[in-house]
């Protein structure tokens, strides 16, 4: 599998994160997620496309030790570095040989409507998946379908969805500098 794909699926998580319901700790330990996987992206083998290059360049400003946020960052500001960063990840990954075909460090599965799960990903068009966050059945067979975008569909019959691959990660797990500048 794709790393790039992967480190996509991790980015898609932080697109769902709210500042309204994201404690500063989850903020935390997805900045540290940001910076692990923004540093191995840096590491692929790139093409000298003009759209890579301006990726790849904010990528690399965004991590700076001095624009990273720290433990005396406000929530805001660290927050919205997250969001950032996700951006150019996020569509620096979609670039890595020439973008995924599936969503990121996904699987393809076929299954029922009524097996659909919250957390599989749906396929509004081609090549534009939702993370499924809620659902509700109005009757057997049926699903309708709620987005973190706010967005709905409802689906019966045989339904293709993309469930996330299972990752185990640990401390060691690490890439590039530290993932805070040290407080002034």
């Amino acid at each position: 599998m794709d790393e790039a794909r992967v480190i996509l699926s991790d980015l898609q998580h932080v697109g769902n994160m709210r500042v309204g319901t994201s404690t500063r700790a989850q903020i935390d330990d997805a900045v540290r997620l940001m910076i692990r996987n923004l540093s191995r992206l840096l590491t692929f083998d790139w093409d000298s496309r003009p759209e890579v290059r301006a990726l790849i360049e904010a990528a690399n400003r965004q991590l700076e030790v001095p624009r990273r946020p720290n433990t005396e960052s406000t929530t805001h500001y660290a927050f919205n570095w997250l969001r950032d960063s996700a951006t150019v990840g996020a569509r620096l990954a979609n670039l890595h040989k020439g973008g995924p075909t599936e969503p990121p460090g996904t699987r393809a599965e076929s299954s029922e409507a009524h097996d659909v799960r919250i957390g599989d990903f749906y396929e509004a068009r081609p090549g534009l998946f939702y993370r499924v966050v809620d659902m509700t059945t109005p009757k057997v067979g049926v699903k309708t379908l709620r987005f973190a975008n706010g967005r709905t569909a409802v689906v019966s019959g045989l339904v293709d969805v993309w469930r996330p691959v299972e990752r185990v990660s640990s401390a060691a797990d690490t890439y590039g500098p530290p993932p805070y500048a040290p407080a002034r």
